[in-house]
């Protein structure tokens, strides 16, 4: 097996997203490449002027940093030649040559892999959607890969969690940096649940490029991906594409015509992703290919707004005081902090302490015009 800065160096000279099969039918020993000479790399035929440069340019030593800043912090490396490298990942043109993971890789084998994907202020019933959709497919053994932002992608990992499942968070950035301190307590979760990867050396700032980059990566780990309330601009649009592109297929949660929201979703289904509202309209593409890998039987096909208003019941009787009071006025709408004054008649200096525990709680959050919804 190659030593590890090999790969980390061809990785750090490519670059993030370049084609690299012909690369390693050429060269399938990073180290081999490293120690060729310039007019043999020339000769195969195989670099561009540019990539021809940057081997020469790349340093060694800064992958034997990344390899010792791993080994700190108890992350994997993980690399083609590993037997744990993700045969999914193996099958696109653009494979990452490098894997960082916080967790355990291994959760994807043998696996049906489903990627979730979609907006990062989704509606409260794309919320619901995200979270029944990702926790039946959890339960009938199937792993969740989203990117760890907010949004559909937070609430697929959160289903898939509380479903006992299993889920892949992919970043567009370096293990350990500081991005999206928010949600760091969530990629804890992931990591004892799954694993955290990415293909960026540890401490790597995400970059406006770093985001579309992930995408292939989550689409090529999975055998396809679904799109839960995209817009006409949506990010997740890019996933939908590489999937397409790499062959995998393509699911979308259809929405209401009169809404922007729902035009890239919408869009999708039109040009022939498949629609579909319940987790079986996902998995009937998959039960007579990967009989032994699914378990269908532990899928129970309800109505979410009825076990979350139960949900909803329960948490208002633990709550005490002024918290209970605020939180028992919430419904499925949108409600304003004025209304609340009025309807539980107290001072609005309580309704913001009130709005702002239960908040701190992740029972409520802010959106636009300063509305509350139920989480």
């Amino acid at each position: 097996m190659t030593d590890k800065k090999y790969w980390i160096w061809l990785s750090s000279a490519l670059g993030a997203a370049a084609r690299v099969d012909e690369i390693l039918s050429e060269f399938p020993n990073p180290q081999t490449l490293f120690e060729a000479d310039r007019k043999t790399r020339i000769l195969s035929g195989v670099f561009t002027k540019a990539q021809l440069e940057r081997l020469e340019k790349a340093s060694i030593k800064n992958a034997e940093v990344a390899v010792n800043t791993c080994a700190r912090n108890h992350w994997s490396i993980v690399t083609p030649d590993d037997a744990v490298y993700p045969f999914q990942l193996r099958q696109i043109p653009d494979m990452p040559l490098v894997l960082y993971v916080d967790g355990d890789l291994s959760v994807l084998h043998s696996r049906v892999v489903m990627g979730v994907v979609g907006t990062r202020e989704p509606c409260r019933e794309s919320r619901m959607i995200a979270r029944k959709m990702s926790g039946d497919l959890a339960k009938a053994g199937v792993v969740i890969v989203s990117g760890g932002a907010l949004g559909i992608d937070s609430c697929a990992h959160e289903g898939a969690i509380s479903a006992g499942g299993k889920t892949v968070c992919v970043l567009g950035c370096g293990l350990g940096a500081n991005y999206l301190m928010s949600n760091e307590p969530l990629r804890r979760e992931i990591s004892r649940n799954g694993a955290v990867i990415t293909e960026y050396p540890p401490l790597s700032s995400p970059t406006r490029a770093s985001f579309p980059e992930r995408n292939r990566i989550i689409s090529g780990l999975s055998h396809g991906v679904l799109v839960v309330e995209a817009g006409e601009k949506s990010g997740s649009l890019i996933t939908a594409r590489c999937a397409n592109n790499q062959g995998r297929d393509v699911f979308a949660i259809p929405g209401s015509i009169l809404s922007t929201a729902y035009m890239g979703a919408n869009k999708l289904i039109k040009d022939g992703a498949k629609a579909v509202t319940c987790a079986m309209d996902v998995l009937e593409n998959y039960e007579t290919v990967y009989p032994e890998r699914l378990k269908l039987s532990e899928i129970k096909e309800t109505k979410e707004d009825i076990p979350v208003q139960t949900q909803k019941r329960k948490l208002s009787a633990s709550l005490t005081g002024d918290k209970q009071k605020i939180y028992g006025l919430f419904t499925d709408e949108p409600i304003h902090p004025d209304e609340l004054c009025a309807m539980s008649g107290l001072p609005v200096s309580a309704v913001i302490t009130a709005l702002m525990e239960l908040e701190m709680d992740g029972l409520i959050e802010q959106t636009e015009g300063k509305n509350y919804i139920l989480r």
